[in-house]
């Protein structure tokens, strides 16, 4: 099953990519992460096939610098959200947590 993402966002204080806009004019090639709260605007079937397919509509969204200690752990999290879906290995987060600790060179 698919899904589509309507292609409006918030236009309220629910918008919170600011920071990440200026992120991205000073380094257009940066990673960041963004967590949204989403709900489902329309669902369109497929004559042919049947298939449903929703069209997610954004909520509210905001957005995490890679660099930050709060980006380095969405991404994490969303790293093992990944993993889970689609069957790859996934450490327990603590583990996680104090292997990437043991890699940090002021350790």
């Amino acid at each position: 099953m698919s899904a589509s993402l309507s292609g409006t966002l918030p236009g309220d204080d629910r918008n919170g990519l600011d920071q990440l806009a200026r992120a991205f004019v000073g380094d257009p090639e940066g990673r960041h992460v963004i967590i949204a709260l989403v709900d489902c605007t329309k669902i369109t079937t497929k004559v042919d096939t049947g298939e449903a397919i929703p069209t997610l509509r954004v909520r509210a969204i905001e957005g995490f610098l890679g660099t930050s200690a709060d980006g380095k752990e969405v991404r994490r999290l969303w790293r093992r959200a990944y993993e889970r879906r689609t069957g790859q290995v996934e450490l327990p987060l603590e583990v996680e947590r104090e292997l990437e600790f043991l890699g940090r060179d002021d350790a």
